[in-house]
């Protein structure tokens, strides 16, 4: 056998799950001549090749296409996506009855007409796009595609007509704390987000609080989506995120939108995105032993081996070790270890591991290990290199199925275990960074307020003539009639003032809600019989149901009481409505 093909892995297959670069806001051709006032040189089905052939050429795999109030331009991708390895996720973006712009995305194998249906069920009955509004409100909407088989992603959130802009008070808290809104998308990474949305997002905000909380201290996934309406647009940061899928479908999106901590990622601000820069084992073989003529792919991601007692986790995990010519820190992991090496890979067995690292640039090496020798590092055209395992993985760390128990309960060995992930001061780097943020804003500051000094000058240059204007209007008598108009303005500002007295009460209520009726279960006689006074502790059961039967009619009434105010109150503000209209008619 040559060295070359003794050296040579080729894994058959790397099951499991992977992170796909997706955009999720892709655009037929009508939007751009629709909604940006541009003709386009191409038609549907060379616009769509194009955006594909870029997509291609990006890495990009996972495609969304979201025209406004429409599905008119899905089939033209589907075409030109056809054998190429870009997957098409029809769908649509739609606004709620409040103008909150949602991406409503569905499965792959949806048909067109079917979609319709579904625009139709949201009361778009026009299949040309537009920027008609929903008859649905927000929670509708998001109960409604949630019902049609889809998902729902809240789009420009933080944008004119996003969520945090077009809702608020008590209406944006439902939107924002419904379990049906999955995902929301923001331009670029979290922490670059206004300190008030950045609140609500981390569920730090108590009126908008999220349960429960993402095991990534978010309140909801975050992604990176924005229109694009051209194949260059795939190049912006923005326009991409990447989402971790077993295999890539729509339950794929919603499990990685439940789990964003592992499987969501954004684009960094600057320079290519690169996902996990970690030393990958690609593969695990043996020859000889009782695991003779096996090879094992592993998935890049792998990061746990799941399965029965005995069926081989163990002899995997010190496969490794061994090969890689680390020693277990444990005592008692030790002698697994060596039982493991010496009565089940036996003398003469060779392990052989894919390793493949990703910088400074993408290399593979095999590393070889023949029991009892040396571990043998292999350049992938079948150069032996001068180089131990350790060089080539330099913080690779193997710990058995027990030895991190054994280890936890020395404190030696503990410590020194705890020292893995014990970073450096970067308390400098942050100062620097937060110096460079600082200065940037100056500048953007300095810059805007240079730009104000300009337009005031400009401004108080035309301030004669604009005093002469004045003096002509006084003379007109204008400012009598726009008196009545000012004061509207105020009058508009009582009245929502009205609404916003209420919220407290409101709040109090649902909170009342909540917390009744009241969870008894630790003073039942079933908690209280193992304690020797459970009979002095049992009368606080009577003290807590007491005051239950007390409140709950006072919540019913506190309920009727705030619903025929919000009743008088809408009639206020409808008869206010109406005289606006005829003071704004004579105002025209």
């Amino acid at each position: 056998m040559t060295i070359e093909n003794e050296c040579r892995i080729v894994p058959q297959s790397r099951a499991g799950a992977r992170f796909y670069r997706c955009a999720l806001q892709v655009n037929p051709s009508d939007y751009t001549e629709t909604f940006c006032g541009q003709a386009l040189h191409e038609n549907e089905n060379e616009y769509a090749q194009k955006i594909i052939d870029k997509a291609v050429n990006l890495g990009i795999e996972v495609l969304a296409i979201t025209d406004h109030n429409s599905v008119k331009g899905v089939a033209a991708f589907r075409s030109a996506a056809n054998e190429r390895p870009v997957h098409i996720f029809p769908g649509f973006e739609i606004a709620s009855s409040e103008g909150v712009h949602l991406l409503c995305l569905y499965s792959m194998s949806v048909e067109d007409k079917q979609l319709e249906r579904y625009l139709g069920d949201l009361g778009i009955l026009n299949t040309k796009p537009s920027s008609d509004l929903s008859t649905k409100s927000l929670r509708e909407i998001l109960t409604t595609v949630r019902d049609q088989g889809g998902l729902v992603i809240a789009a420009h959130a933080t944008n004119q007509n996003g969520l945090f802009r077009k809702l608020s008070g008590q209406s944006r808290i439902r939107a924002w704390q419904d379990p049906n809104l999955l995902a929301i998308q923001i331009p670029g990474l979290v922490e670059d987000l206004p300190q008030n949305i950045l609140s609500i997002l981390k569920n730090q905000d108590s009126t908008h609080r999220r349960d429960p909380i993402l095991d990534h201290g978010l309140a909801i996934a975050v992604v990176n989506a924005c229109d694009v309406t051209t194949s260059d647009d795939l190049v912006n940061p923005s326009a991409t995120c990447w989402i971790k899928m077993q295999e890539i479908s729509l339950d794929g999106l919603r499990q990685a939108f439940l789990d964003p901590g592992s499987r969501v990622r954004l684009n960094p601000k600057q320079g290519n995105f690169a996902l996990d820069h970690h030393v990958e084992i690609m593969s695990i073989s043996w020859e000889g032993g009782f695991l003779d003529g096996i090879t094992l792919p592993l998935n890049p991601n792998l990061n746990v081996l799941i399965g029965g007692r005995g069926v081989g986790k163990s002899t995997i995990v010190e496969s490794i070790r061994y090969a890689l010519g680390l020693d277990p820190l444990g005592e008692e992991a030790k002698k697994i270890h060596d039982g493991i090496v010496g009565k089940v890979l036996c003398n003469g067995t060779k392990i052989s591991l894919l390793i493949q690292i990703q910088k400074p640039n993408s290399r593979q090496y095999r590393i070889e290990r023949t029991l009892p020798n040396p571990p043998v590092v292999w350049e992938k055209d079948g150069e032996v290199l001068p180089h131990a395992p350790i060089d080539i993985l330099p913080n690779v760390e193997v710990y058995g199925q027990h030895e991190m128990s054994e280890l936890a309960r020395e404190p030696y060995k503990r410590t020194r275990l705890l020292d893995l992930f014990v970073t450096q001061d970067d308390h400098l780097a942050r100062q620097k960074a937060s110096l460079k943020r600082s200065l940037k804003k100056n500048r953007q500051n300095l810059g805007s307020t240079q730009e104000e000094i300009d337009s005031m000058e400009e401004r108080l240059a035309n301030l004669p003539s604009l005093e002469a204007k004045l003096e002509q209007f006084c003379e007109s008598g204008a400012e009598e009639r726009l008196h009545e108009q000012s004061i509207l303005v105020r009058e508009e500002r009582v009245l929502e003032s009205i609404s916003h007295r209420l919220t407290p009460f409101q709040e109090i209520l649902e909170l009342l809600q909540k917390e009744l009726p009241i969870d008894l279960a630790f003073l039942s006689k079933r908690a209280l019989e193992e304690l020797p006074n459970r009979s002095i502790l049992s009368q606080a059961n009577e003290t807590l149901s007491e005051v239950e039967m007390k409140m709950l009619p006072l919540v019913e009434n506190m309920k009727d009481i705030l619903h025929r105010a919000e009743g008088k109150i809408d009639t206020v503000r409808g008869q206010w409505k109406e005289r606006q209209q005829q003071v704004q008619t004579q105002y025209e």
